[in-house]
């Protein structure tokens, strides 16, 4: 588990330029060859430091995770409160040095002793991070019933943000380090209105009953891309094949043939199935006419609940750049399509008086962005239920961190 070699910087050097290209073209996509190009080396070389690519790309999540928990140690210094450090970390993280932004997405592709490491010092990192927010909540700095909870989320929006952040869009980096700050910290409900109570969830059946309404041939076909899903939510383009959809579906590899002859049409389909999915949720929330809170928290319910159901799995979209470029335009925008139905939400909101005056681009971005991880980081832990988790997520949107004084 440790580099073939002493640590040295050129070893360092090939991590920094490895964690960017993965980051820029996925795991799937880079060879040791162009890692090898980027740092002026011949492949041969980077064998000195790493057995091979999936050595290499375990030792780029190492390196990732020691920077999390550097960043977190280093702002917790005595006699600043909790929510002040863990805006400074959250700052800090998000400054423009493009090396530092590791992207922890394909974990399960690693063999079982690298994943399972890999998994386990994230959940340190994330309890390490729930500690500065304990005490953040004992000198009054942050409201939070579940500080890991908590944790979790700022850790899944930041690991979000390479995905989505433009050096060549509207906004500046500064200002979108702003914006994220702000939400974080102050929430996108109105501060001097009081927060309504959690409603009750809404019922599942509507969903599981459409699914159970399909023929037996349709309901085989979408079983096969939910096996899929979760094989491209964990494993990522890289660690996954049809072989293996195969033997996880019970099928042979003639069934997967007959539909997918090649895998990147087999995971557009089950981008597309978990588009289709969130589509649903949104159409039918509409349906009851929810207003701004209730919207939000049934949201972030559904999208969980129905995760561990034959409708499910929640869909996570790193993969795209494993997808053609016409296929990946296509998809893409009709992603954003659906997006800027919530953002038109979010605006109609603040024109209401219930929602603060905040970017609805960076809102959208934060709120996708707590749950985006959800299949990863709840696959195996179960200390919470998908409501819980799901209210937790939704009150630090709607409330953020600081403490709200009470009306009145």
């Amino acid at each position: 588990m440790q580099v073939a070699a002493d640590p040295t910087d050129r070893a360092e050097e090939i991590l920094i330029s490895a964690s960017r290209l993965f980051a820029r073209h996925s795991y799937a996509n880079v060879t040791m060859e162009q890692v090898a190009a980027s740092v002026q080396a011949v492949p041969g070389a980077l064998y000195h430091y790493f057995r091979d690519k999936e050595d290499l790309i375990f030792h780029c999540y190492l390196r990732g995770l020691a920077i999390y928990r550097h960043e977190i140690e280093a702002v917790a210094e005595p006699g600043i409160d909790g929510l002040e450090i863990i805006r400074r970390f959250v700052r800090g993280r998000l400054r423009p040095e493009g090396q530092r932004m590791i992207l922890f997405s394909d974990i399960d592709a690693l063999a079982a002793p690298y994943s399972s490491e890999v998994h386990a010092k994230r959940w340190q990192n994330a309890a390490l991070l729930a500690d500065i927010l304990d005490r953040g909540v004992a000198d009054g700095s942050i409201a939070c019933d579940e500080p890991l909870l908590t944790a979790v989320a700022l850790i899944s929006i930041l690991d979000w943000v390479p995905f989505w952040l433009s050096e060549r869009d509207y906004y500046t980096r500064q200002q979108a380090i702003d914006a994220i700050d702000d939400i974080i910290t102050h929430g996108v409900y109105r501060r001097e209105i009081a927060l309504p109570k959690m409603p009750e969830p809404l019922s599942l059946a509507p969903f599981l009953e459409a699914r159970a309404a399909l023929n037996k041939r349709a309901a085989k076909f979408d079983r096969m891309l939910s096996i899929a899903s979760d094989s491209f939510n964990r494993r990522g383009a890289s660690g996954t094949s049809l072989e293996s959809i195969a033997a996880d579906a019970g099928m042979t590899r003639a069934g997967i043939y007959y539909h997918f002859n090649e895998k990147e049409s087999l995971l557009l389909a089950c981008l597309r199935r978990g588009l289709a999915g969130e589509v649903s949720i949104r159409e039918h929330l509409q349906e009851h006419s929810l207003g701004a809170f209730d919207h939000i928290v049934q949201r972030i319910r559904l999208l969980l609940m129905l995760h561990d159901t034959p409708r499910g799995p929640k869909a996570t979209y790193h993969n795209i750049n494993y997808l053609n470029d016409a296929d990946r335009k296509a998809y893409v925008g009709d992603v954003l399509a659906t997006i800027q139905q919530d953002q038109n939400s979010y605006q109609r909101w603040i024109d209401e008086g219930r929602f603060r005056r905040i970017d609805t681009y960076f809102a959208e971005r934060i709120l996708t962005g707590m749950g985006h991880w959800y299949p990863i980081w709840f696959k195996t832990r179960r200390d919470w239920s998908p409501a819980e988790i799901a209210d937790h997520f939704a009150r630090l949107f709607l409330a953020g961190l600081k403490p709200r004084r009470r009306p009145g």
